[in-house]
């Protein structure tokens, strides 16, 4: 079995896959490998075609009952679906126990019951049996699967197992790994070195862009697609991050021509019409957000995705902006919220609040937001957006005195100095903006320049901008 882009790409496999359409068309005789139905349910996987990726997997265990790889592929994909259950079931009817195949399915099962340490443990005595000729493929499986339920420093610990620590395989693990673990910057210098040797993989360009995202280098991540797009026209992964780019470059028009054209060729599931929905809140389209929050809304409940609360969030933002705060009310009582203290729980309070806020319900607003911040444990990232929902709701000046506290008892804090700048702006206090402005360029250049799109044009740089004003306030004062 093979797998990858590169291999899709092939003529090796277009031609497997042509047999297998040929025959599933004409109902012909198929005549297979097993390893090639799972590259064919692979395909269309990618391709975000699941109906088509379980009828070759079901096929593939018609023609080979037993046969590790089949069950091992739907077992998974019954984890994907947190059915522990199902895919318990599945693996005991695997044949071949000495699989090692078998056994690191065992050890996912492990992990998706949230019993880490077991599943490692079960995972280094498994290891202790693998020819060395095949350990690295083995460390390759082990770190995937970690990464894939995003234990990180496992994952980290393992890869850093490889012998061959120079392989391609081994060098691109690490900087998915190193992503996980918030060290975009290391992962960026792995994949300068995998670029290098190949320049024409949109994969590798799509993974760079990735990680200059997280890194909040903007700019490179659109540029490192726009190389993605040039070899690759449809790929879904550059198209939605130069989308995502654009958006916190404060281009909203150029986010929604990127979240339209990744729309057209990614799986139905919700996730382009919800950003296409939301961008268009932020151009104050309201209209026509709910128009594609609706599709978002029929398709993830088609796919099973589970953008529900992001979708409802997004509905409650849209009428309320509208002035229709029952309507917007009834959205957002649809996002669950439960009684345990989170900052997830919090964030969902948040959007609660801001619509009881804009529905000119205060004190309701208040309560809410309170809550939040308790439930956060206090959290600086819930209570600056407490701050800016009070800005977004006009209380500028209850927000400015309100950052004057955040900034006294979070002195650590990158985030928020632009939106006070904003505030400044706002309230025309012309010495503190230009403070709060330099302040925001050397604690989070990113943050600054999204938030202050509104009033710094998009071909102006912020150091630029403030030159500027500064000389021009040196004028006005001779």
């Amino acid at each position: 079995m093979q797998t990858g882009d590169e291999y899709f790409d092939s003529n090796e496999f277009k031609d497997i896959l042509m047999a297998y359409e040929e025959a599933e068309r004409t109902g012909q005789p198929l005549f297979m490998d097993t390893d090639d139905l799972i590259d064919i349910a692979d395909y269309y996987s990618l391709t975000g075609n699941k109906d088509k990726a379980s009828a070759a997997i079901e096929t593939a265990i018609e023609l080979n009952p037993g046969a590790t790889l089949p069950l091992v592929f739907k077992a998974r994909e019954a984890l994907a679906h947190e059915d522990v259950e199902a895919a318990k079931e599945l693996a005991s009817s695997i044949i071949d126990k000495d699989d090692y195949d078998y056994k690191w399915l065992q050890a996912e099962i492990m992990v998706a019951q949230d019993k880490v340490d077991e599943a490692d443990s079960y995972i280094k005595d498994v290891f202790e049996t693998v020819e060395d000729d095949e350990r690295d493929d083995s460390i390759y499986d082990i770190a995937g699967m970690y990464l894939d339920y995003g234990v990180y420093d496992k994952a980290y610990e393992w890869i850093s197992e490889c012998s061959d620590t120079d392989s391609d395989e081994c060098l691109d693990l690490r900087a998915r790994v190193l992503m996980g673990l918030g060290r975009p910057h290391e992962s960026i210098a792995i994949y300068n070195t995998l670029i290098d040797r190949k320049p024409r993989s949109a994969e590798l360009w799509t993974s760079m862009a990735t990680a200059q995202y997280q890194d909040e280098a903007y700019g490179d991540a659109i540029t490192s697609c726009e190389y993605a797009l040039a070899l690759n026209p449809n790929d879904t992964g550059s198209l939605f991050t130069k989308a995502n780019s654009l958006q916190r470059l404060g281009n909203m028009e150029g986010a929604l021509e990127y979240f339209n054209r990744y729309n057209k060729v990614a799986p139905p599931d919700g996730l382009g019409e919800l950003n296409i929905g939301t961008t268009l809140l932020h151009l104050t389209r309201n209209d026509e957000a709910l128009l594609h929050l609706r599709k978002a809304e029929a398709q993830t409940a088609k796919a099973k995705t589970g953008y529900e609360a992001q979708i409802y969030e997004a509905m409650s933002f849209a009428y309320s902006s509208m002035g229709m705060a029952d309507k917007a009310m009834e959205y957002i009582k649809k996002v669950p919220i439960t009684d345990e203290d989170s900052e997830e729980n919090a964030s969902k309070l948040i959007v609660r609040g801001h619509i009881l806020l804009e529905a000119g319900r205060i004190d309701e607003a208040e309560a809410v937001f309170r809550k939040a911040i308790i439930s956060s444990g206090s959290s600086s990232a819930i209570i600056l957006r407490v701050i800016v929902s009070l800005m977004d709701n006009k209380y500028t000046e209850v927000a400015y005195k309100m950052f004057k506290i955040y900034f006294s008892a979070f002195d650590d804090v990158t985030d928020g100095y632009s939106y006070m700048a904003l505030c400044c702006w706002e309230l025309q206090y012309a010495n503190e903006f230009v403070y709060y402005l330099k302040k925001a360029m050397s604690c989070n250049k990113a943050e600054a320049t999204t938030v202050l799109a509104s009033i710094i044009p998009q071909d102006v740089e912020l150091h630029d901008y403030l030159d500027n004003l500064i000389n021009n306030s040196r004028n006005k004062d001779k």
